[in-house]
């Protein structure tokens, strides 16, 4: 085993240091961008204690032939309310931050850190080399998934004298001794946060692991007869369900929007009574719908979870969506991406998720330099 573990390593050491430290240079994107723009982002203005009206909003955008495609309501006046919008004489997409109260522009966030960021972020994925770099990543983590097991089956100790190096980095051992135990020692105590990054990003990668990790989170696989019935039903009512779906939103397409943005962010408080940062957005192509989304960031183990609320375009209340009602499955689904970046926990899963991905790219290194040192 350790002959394959020495091998498997060596293939795919360079791509896996690549994909951990573009990752962990992404992680803290967010907290970036909102420092290099804190005048813009950050509201240090005094504030009375009532919002801007979303539809004051949509007015004042509209008058400068600007349409508004999203607005995001901070859960406090410490920030100002971010507004996407499309500009309709100059066909081009772009965003605002406003004042909480008055509704004063203020300005919009730097592009030169958002590019940086999203280099980062292909190189992640694919580095870029497009589709085919997005196989290499994939099996290379497909790999490191084999080495983390395999490496938990070389780490294990045989003896009370290796229970207890296991554990520990001797310090005050040579220079090969700490390379050793860093490699075993901090790969133990990372390897199921290490593991599960790497599902989840086989799970954004890979259909097929999407496909097993929805299934084995609740879905029914055909394995006999007597659960095919069952499956078929099931599939009958998603595609009665989806059938149903689609041709409300054709309808919803021959409307004319004529809905108080005000009475649906009323409505949608009153169905979400708590404080959490509220998303507004507005009818597409795609989705004829308003949707508004709240994530309350109060919730158990501080986790950022969403509910939803559609709307009609003549803000007919359709379907109230919590995160808690949903099957385990969907829930995974919906909050894969920030499962894997650590996002979901806020700032300390963000941090964990960096020192974790750091000590993965570590791990290549250190296991060439003990490679390097047996020969």
């Amino acid at each position: 085993m350790s002959v394959s573990h020495l091998w498997l390593g060596l293939l795919s050491s360079v791509v896996v240091f690549i994909v951990c430290f573009s990752g962990a240079m992404y992680s803290f994107k967010t907290q970036i961008a909102e420092l290099l723009n804190y005048e813009v982002v950050f509201n240090s203005q005094e504030t009375d204690a009532n919002w801007i009206q979303p539809d004051k909003i949509k007015t004042n955008f509209l008058e400068e032939n600007r349409q508004v495609t999203t607005i995001i309501y901070p859960s406090d006046f410490s920030r100002n309310i971010l507004v996407a919008y499309h500009d309709v004489e100059e066909d081009y997409d772009g965003h605002f931050y406003i004042h909480p109260t008055s509704g004063k522009i203020i300005g919009s966030s730097s592009r030169s850190i958002g590019h940086f960021f999203d280099l980062m972020k292909s190189i992640h994925k694919n580095l870029l080399l497009g589709k085919v770099g997005n196989h290499i990543v994939g099996v290379s983590i497909l790999i490191f998934v084999v080495l983390l097991v395999s490496g938990l089956v070389l780490w294990f100790p045989k003896n009370k004298k290796q229970w207890k190096q296991g554990f520990t980095i001797k310090w005050s051992a040579k220079l090969p001794r700490i390379i050793y135990d860093l490699h075993n020692t901090l790969g133990f105590y990372t390897f199921l946060l290490l593991l599960f990054i790497s599902i989840t990003g086989l799970y954004v990668s890979y259909a097929w692991v999407k496909s097993a990790v929805v299934v084995s989170l609740g879905g029914q696989p055909v394995l006999n007869e007597a659960n095919a019935e069952a499956m078929k039903s099931e599939l009958s009512n998603v595609f009665a369900s989806f059938l149903e779906e689609s041709i409300d939103n054709q309808e919803e397409k021959k409307k004319e929007a004529s809905v108080s943005l005000n009475q649906l962010l009323e409505d949608s408080n009153q169905r979400l009574p708590y404080k959490g940062i509220t998303t507004i957005h507005f009818p597409t192509e795609d989705n004829p719908n308003y949707q508004i989304t709240k994530i309350k960031q109060e919730s158990i183990f501080s986790a950022v979870v969403p509910d939803h609320v559609k709307y009609g375009k003549d803000g007919q209340f359709k379907k109230l969506i919590l995160f808690s009602d949903q099957s385990i499955a969907d829930q995974f689904m919906e909050v894969s991406l920030p499962l894997h970046t650590g996002e979901i926990l806020g700032l300390s899963g963000i941090i964990l998720y960096f020192i974790v991905t750091m000590i993965a790219c570590s791990m290549p290194v250190t296991g060439i330099l003990i490679w390097v040192r047996k020969l």
